[in-house]
């Protein structure tokens, strides 16, 4: 009896100063609450849970985490292996900056407690706010199998492999996800931005638009939402109100007043998109491409001063990008700088033709030297990869070969253009590698006879400069359609018509004027004289093409062929076929559609002459990510 007594007295004691430090700390007595809180009193479950929930929680809640680490502490002194109290403790450590000595406490509480998915939610957190991704990365693979279980655990892995590029890993945790139908707002976008990166855009926009419906509302979510429609081709009408609602909630988001922008020109409504990206550009003024797209936006509202300032010092800043410079160039034309545009060209000829040493088949050969530098995504690369593939029903052997390939082929043709603008006077050496010119345009000849003119039509593929070169060879008269500017010294300026400089309707009448002379027009009928330019479906993607060329043979009665330049074994060969004539009788659209799959029919048998006839940059391409 004498030794219950004992324990009952120890008990009634421990009940009086748990009591004790309580009322004490109602008091805002920290420190006299803390003195009574003794290893022995802190050691009961019950007090713990008191402290807990009287002391600790109110003083996080209220910002005071030094209160908080206090109590925590003598906790985690009485009872070392509570990973609770360690896990409490090392997050308030982390919010108070102290943040080796909080992982390690959260450190502590995972190895005692391995199983517990809420502690392994808050070390990863740790690990990402830390940004030791690759501790983060490592992390989040051991837990992969088991995230799924844990909304919060989920969400972090998704983050953190992002972050590291493991999209593998993230497919093996979204895969579990992707089918559960309550799926937190956080946890929805996570899941549908790694669905967008492995190119499954349906899927994305699936869960992006179930999570909106069932009252997700971050402007992340409708981002999401908007760029898997973009992706496949949706309403703009559509993806614009899921971009406003987002801005709304993120002005200051400069991805997505990116996105909103593009958008903005793809529907014509300039004058917006020029605010709306002015407004990205002040909020990010490091940041290039966002300045281009301004550049871009300020020309198509015809500001072309401002647009002229902007791309000066832009190309001051990056004066080894042709891309940038012949922009510029084009730019100072339309804003009457004709002066200074020569000046430019001038300058930009000059510092190509010092790369171009050697004979052009020695510039070819180096080629394989630069591969990396052409300038496709990768995600171009798997479309094309799987497309082709497909096409040839079974998947080439060498996969890095057949990449290699096709960036090989986007820069012989990029070289080709430096070639006929900054080496005129050697054009023969390119000339010498055209094989097969006066088999392939005796159909054009005859086409040309009926003096209407001809359309050759071509896509953004092969060696695409062979072809007005070898027109020029057979004494074709021609002109043809691209963005170079027009330049008085440019060496074939009087056959070009210049689609950088020009509005569309100015464009128009340049080549209804050709054809009227008897000239054949050369169009890439996939390129995009702006971003609103019209799209159809292909090959589950929405891409650029245009009616334009059906539009003129249906009314007018101009012949039109196909013209494709592709290489085989390193030399450039030519493939023209006659497309679809108008029939008796024959409905325009009919007639549209008939043209487009004839289009679309060439482009697949490009795709099957090899990967280096791909280009894979511009027109079609432009659009895949």
């Amino acid at each position: 009896m004498k030794r219950l007594t004992e324990q009952d007295t120890k008990a009634a004691d421990a009940r009086q100063a748990i009591d004790d430090v309580l009322a004490l700390a109602g008091d805002g007595r920290m420190q006299d609450a803390l003195a009574l809180l003794t290893p022995p009193v802190a050691a009961i479950p019950r007090n713990r849970n008191q402290v807990r929930r009287l002391v600790v929680a109110p003083a996080m809640r209220a910002g005071e985490l030094d209160t908080a680490r206090l109590f925590l502490e003598r906790l985690v002194e009485a009872n070392p292996s509570s990973s609770d109290d360690l896990l409490t403790l090392g997050s308030v450590m982390m919010r108070a900056g102290r943040r080796d000595a909080g992982q390690a406490h959260i450190e502590r509480a995972g190895e005692l407690d391995p199983d517990n998915l809420a502690i392994a939610a808050v070390r990863l957190q740790a690990l990402v706010q830390a940004t030791d991704f690759d501790a983060a990365r490592d992390f989040a693979r051991r837990y992969a199998d088991r995230s799924p279980d844990h909304a919060r655990l989920a969400q972090l892995c998704l983050i953190a492999l992002a972050r590291a590029g493991d999209l593998d890993t993230s497919l093996v945790i979204v895969e579990r996800l992707q089918d559960q139908p309550d799926l937190t707002t956080d946890l929805a976008l996570e899941v549908a931005q790694v669905l967008q990166l492995a190119g499954r855009h349906e899927e994305a926009l699936a869960i992006g638009r179930t999570a909106l419906e069932q009252g997700g509302e971050s402007p992340r979510l409708h981002l999401v939402v908007a760029n898997a429609m973009l992706s496949l081709g949706g309403e703009d009408a559509e993806i614009l109100e899921h971009l406003r609602q987002a801005r709304d909630k993120a002005a200051k988001d400069v991805l997505l007043l990116r996105t909103l922008g593009e958008t903005l020109l793809r529907l014509r409504q300039n004058e917006e998109a020029v605010d709306v990206l002015r407004q990205a550009s002040t909020l990010a003024p490091d940041l290039r491409n966002l300045k281009m797209l301004l550049a871009r936006a300020l020309r198509l509202a015809r500001h072309y001063d401002e647009a002229a300032t902007l791309l000066r010092k832009l190309a001051q800043e990056d004066p080894h990008s042709p891309a940038l410079q012949r922009y510029t160039i084009s730019t100072l034309l339309q804003a009457g700088l004709e002066d200074e545009a020569q000046g430019h060209y001038a300058d930009l000829v000059g510092r190509k033709r010092a790369y171009l040493q050697g004979s052009f088949t020695d510039a070819l050969a180096r080629l394989d030297q630069n591969l990396a530098s052409a300038p496709i995504p990768k995600g171009r690369l798997d479309f094309a990869w799987s497309l082709a593939s497909r096409l040839a029903g079974s998947e080439p052997a060498d996969r890095n070969a057949w990449d290699d390939r096709v960036r090989w082929g986007c820069l012989a043709d990029l070289l080709l253009l430096d070639w006929l603008e900054c080496a005129p006077e050697r054009v023969g050496e390119v000339a010498e590698m055209l094989d097969g010119i006066d088999a392939a345009v005796a159909g054009l000849r005859n086409g040309l006879d009926k003096g209407k003119g001809a359309l050759l039509i071509s896509p953004h593929m092969g060696p695409m400069y062979a072809g007005p070169l070898a027109l020029h060879m057979a004494g074709i008269p021609m002109k043809w359609l691209a963005s170079a500017p027009k330049i008085a010294s440019f060496p074939h300026v009087g056959s070009l018509i210049s689609t950088s400089e020009h509005s569309e309707l100015e464009v128009t009448r340049e080549v209804m004027t050709s054809l009227r002379h008897g000239n054949a027009v050369i169009i890439a009928i996939d390129g995009a004289m702006s971003p609103a330019a019209p799209r159809v479906g292909w090959e589950g993607r929405r891409v650029t093409y245009s009616p334009f060329a059906a539009g003129l043979c249906y009314r007018l009665g101009v012949p039109s062929f196909i013209t494709i330049p592709y290489w085989q074994d390193r030399r450039v060969k030519f493939h023209v076929e006659a497309m679809p004539a108008k029939q008796e009788g024959q409905e325009f659209p009919a007639f549209a559609q008939a043209y487009q799959d004839a289009f679309f029919r060439e482009v697949e048998r490009q795709i099957l002459r090899g990967p280096e006839n791909l280009r894979l940059s511009g027109g079609i391409w432009r659009g895949i990510r």
